[in-house]
């Protein structure tokens, strides 16, 4: 339910295991050939619509109605016992909605536009109940649950097995489910500072088990999340400006649509994102629709001083997009349902992510087993990058020898691209032969020089004598020990000390 309130640059830091945010700067596409549909221009105030296919949900001043694109049908919700039914959301032709019945509960309902005669069915009944802000998506509704905690706790409902989990447990407020159309994936607002400064959270199914995390818990105001299954899309007021936001389901980098204007209140379906368009914070919005696969930005609607605003998106089977808004050109308290119909250019991208990376790497081992080695890889793509791998990770413990790093990116358009690198991990006999010649390069007095190498070529003449190695480089670094900074300057005798003990670590001596 919402709440009623090619320029791309990736970059992964894989040794720390984070990402920076991922900007893009759409293409603006020529406006599509729209088929419109005024839904209601008639009295009263109209607002908050869903859409999933052929149906259309809405609340009507004090009614949920629904409308059918097959029969051109519009009809309301029967009342029964309710004073006002409010915030609904649909999902094929099953709406959720909220039901007030005065005077005893806030209830969470089920209606099917395609059988109107049956009677709507509370979900989960209890009494006294106080549920807000259901949504919906296959059989899984989330819900907003009040009794549970003032602040209000988020539940799932599942319509096949008539059972509900309580999935937030906490005094913060949580608001603003949706719920994606496999209904495997919900999502919220979890707002910890205030109800204008919100997180965006989770829950993915997993068999008959939630499994919550956060999908993002910045500093700035996430709001208004909605989700494809696939990825999480969100508003974030950053930098003076508001944009849309997503993510993957599974992690890994945000991703910006980037653009000078301020954007609001996202929809998915597929790859298209629908949202609100100001060219200023305080101006009128316009209804504008994203091709992820195309990068391509589309104005849907272009009506100056008139507000389109709680926009929702469908696609249809035949590849068509479907949006549908409220308008106030009648005025803020009397608006009226839109939609429009219409069809983008099918543009595949058959590009491939192209990849910055690493010479290839030389370090020395710090241990038996290699060395630690991190390194930064980024990759950009005319649309998008929507994952980035190496293997092996960086922040791996890399063998001695040669390893060979291969990483792997993918688009938003499915295409896949490959680079790899050499790492190559010094073992103890090719350290100890850097040390020698360090100490060949020094000048010292031939007596120290003499004993110093002689240390050393026996330490690397006995590779596998691993007591006499580790005996002889004790001898080394003793001797560099003692001596006085006229002889050795401190530097110098820091670096010396530090290699022999890194080699004396790396053959395993005590």
């Amino acid at each position: 339910m919402k709440n009623l309130t090619l320029l791309i640059s990736l970059i992964f830091v894989l040794s720390c295991g984070s990402a920076f945010a991922q900007s893009i700067v759409p293409v603006n596409g020529a406006p599509p050939t729209l088929t419109p549909v005024t839904i209601n221009a008639g009295a009263g105030d109209q607002n908050d619509p869903h859409i999933s296919g052929d149906w259309v949900a809405y609340t009507s001043d004090l009614s949920i109605r629904y409308y059918s694109f097959a029969t051109g049908t519009d009809a309301e919700i029967p009342f029964g016992l309710s004073v006002r039914d409010l915030l609904s959301d649909i999902s094929g032709s099953k709406i959720v909605f909220s039901r007030i019945i005065s005077g005893v509960k806030t209830a969470v309902m089920v209606f099917d536009a395609a059988t109107p005669a049956v009677q709507p069915i509370e979900i989960d009944p209890a009494p006294g109940t106080t549920r807000l802000g259901s949504a919906i998506g296959g059989n899984t509704i989330a819900y907003v649950d009040f009794g549970l905690e003032a602040n209000g706790e988020i539940v799932i409902h599942d319509l096949t097995t008539s059972t509900s989990t309580r999935i937030t447990n906490d005094t913060n407020p949580d608001q603003g489910p949706s719920v994606s159309p496999d209904g495997n994936v919900v999502t919220w607002e979890h707002c910890n500072s205030s109800l204008s400064n919100c997180d965006i959270w989770q829950a993915v199914k997993n068999g008959a088990v939630w499994n919550v995390s956060v999908v993002n818990d910045s500093l700035n105001a996430e709001a208004n999340p909605d989700t494809n299954g696939t990825l999480v899309v969100y508003d974030s007021y950053r930098g003076g400006n508001s944009d849309i936001f997503w993510r993957a389901v599974t992690g890994g980098t945000e991703v910006q649509l980037q653009t000078p204007s301020f954007e609001s209140n996202p929809s998915i379906a597929g790859n298209y994102i629908a949202f609100e368009s100001r060219p200023t914070l305080g101006s009128t919005a316009d209804i504008f629709v994203y091709d992820m696969t195309s990068n391509r930005l589309y104005q849907i609607t272009n009506t100056p001083g008139v507000i389109e605003q709680l926009n929702d998106i469908t696609k249809l089977p035949n590849g068509d997009l479907r949006v549908v808004w409220a308008s106030d050109e009648d005025g803020s308290s009397s608006r009226n349902i839109k939609a429009a119909t219409f069809s983008l250019p099918a543009e595949v991208d058959n590009t491939p992510p192209v990849f910055t990376q690493p010479a290839d790497i030389v370090a020395n081992a710090t241990m038996p087993s290699g060395a630690v080695v991190s390194f930064v890889v980024t990759a950009t793509d005319n649309i998008g990058v929507t994952s980035l791998v190496c293997t092996p990770a960086s922040g791996s413990v890399f063998p001695i020898g040669t390893s060979v790093v291969q990483c792997t990116a993918g688009d938003a358009a499915g295409n896949t691209g490959q680079a790899n690198f050499n790492v190559r991990i010094k073992g103890a006999p090719e350290q100890i032969v850097d040390l020698i010649n360090l100490a060949r390069g020094m000048p010292l007095p031939p007596a120290l020089s003499t004993r110093l190498l002689l240390a050393l070529q026996t330490a690397l003449a006995n590779p596998r004598n691993k007591p006499l190695a580790c005996a002889t480089l004790s001898v080394f670094i003793a001797v560099v020990q003692a001596q006085p900074p006229s002889v050795i300057s401190p530097a110098l005798k820091a670096q010396l000390i530090a290699d022999a003990t890194r080699i004396k670590a790396v053959l395993g001596c005590s």
